[in-house]
């Protein structure tokens, strides 16, 4: 039986639009594309060139840090118990302007340090919501996942509390979502955060997508404008030089960490919302970390509620990484078991929305309603 991979299936279709569409406008297109691949390849040259300056400059400087494969330390490391949380959500219907948001949230457990069967629990939940804006539709709907993963961060909380040094790992940044400002929720965010602290669990954001700038910010101050001036944003700087710092020392790497603080600008929105989390008493520091020539660039978030001085800031990120890297990241993956166990477990499909939203409205609407949702 013949089959096709997704990516062949997807290449099929744009072949297949490609040929519907109109052969003059495709001729000036095509046109307009060598013209801007042109301009790109000459662009790209000069980041390239400007990327592998800039890394001598903060390598000299010593921005760089290696993940040591010590077998005595990472042996402790691996009796380390920890966990991580995520969350997922589909939002279907829609009929009456009512909406059903589909939640998941996961939490894994590895109470007693490494393990490849660590302890799962996911909850899954139906909301309704009622909107107009599709775009208040999905921020609202993003809040009950995260008060969902609030939830979780606490259940895990509660079971590594006390043990000693112990770790959560979130699928994602610690102040999340970035831009949300609504007091109540950061208030209840902070206090969770603040719960794990009490309890001796350290929070550890996992960040699979660099966006922003705070770190170009944090450059300009600290190597001047003008070596950062060719960059638009923290992963176009990060991608060559994180990819020379692992290729020079032949094992994986991760930036020096600092303080969020220290990359902000007061007119970033993040800015704002970290504001508000930072009066609450909260302090980010985070570091970028690339795992293999191959592997992408993440960055590694660290929630306190104290004051640390630089040197127990690197001394935290040396056992964080460590833990992250040599013992939760196996041979051939980027990302720690945890996170992605995490995150395969809460993720709920839109075909399974669907599904089950086609259960709800099969029950609730009699044949006298059925035209609502066949009008929908």
């Amino acid at each position: 039986m013949f089959t096709r991979s997704i990516e062949e299936l997807k290449n099929l279709i744009r072949k297949i639009e490609f040929n519907k569409t109109e052969p003059e406008l495709l001729t000036e297109l095509v046109r307009n594309a060598m013209k801007a691949g042109e301009g790109e390849r000459e662009r790209l040259k000069q980041v390239s060139k400007k990327s592998h300056e800039l890394f001598t400059v903060l390598k000299d400087k010593g921005f760089f840090r290696r993940i040591e494969n010590n077998e005595q330390t990472v042996n402790e490391l691996k009796r380390v118990p920890i966990g991580a949380v995520d969350g997922s959500f589909q939002v279907v219907g829609g009929v009456g302007g009512r909406w059903y948001v589909i939640l998941g949230v996961a939490q894994v457990i590895a109470e007693n340090g490494f393990t490849l069967q660590p302890a799962i629990k996911v909850d899954g939940s139906i909301e309704p919501l009622e909107a107009t804006d599709e775009g208040v539709l999905h921020r609202e709907s993003e809040v009950l996942m995260m008060f969902g993963e609030i939830k979780a961060l606490r259940g895990v909380a509660d079971m590594l509390g006390d043990k000693g040094e112990s770790y959560i790992l979130i699928d994602g940044p610690v102040i999340d979502p970035p831009l949300y400002t609504n007091k109540e929720y950061v208030e209840d965010r902070v206090n969770a955060l603040r719960f794990c602290y009490e309890r001796k669990v350290d929070i550890v954001g996992f960040v699979k997508r660099v966006m922003g700038s705070n770190y170009i910010n944090y450059l300009k101050k600290e190597v001047g404008k003008e070596q950062v001036a060719e960059f638009t944003n923290d992963l176009d700087l990060l991608s060559t030089i994180m990819f020379d710092a692992v290729r020079s020392e032949s094992c994986p790497v991760y930036t020096y960490p600092i303080n969020y603080e220290e990359g902000c600008d007061d007119k970033d929105r993040v800015t704002l919302t970290y504001n508000m989390y930072k009066d609450r008493g909260l302090t980010v520091y985070y570091s970028h970390y690339k795992p293999s020539l191959r592997g992408k660039v993440f960055r590694v978030e660290y929630a306190s509620f104290e004051a640390l001085s630089k040197q127990k800031v690197v001394e935290k990120f040396d056992r964080i990484l460590g833990i992250v890297n040599q013992v939760w990241t196996l041979p051939g993956m980027d990302e720690p078991l945890l996170i992605t166990i995490a995150h395969n477990k809460c993720n709920v499909r839109r075909g399974a929305a669907e599904t089950i939203y086609y259960e709800i409205m099969t029950r609730a609407l009699s044949e006298g309603y059925l035209h609502l949702w066949l009008e929908s």
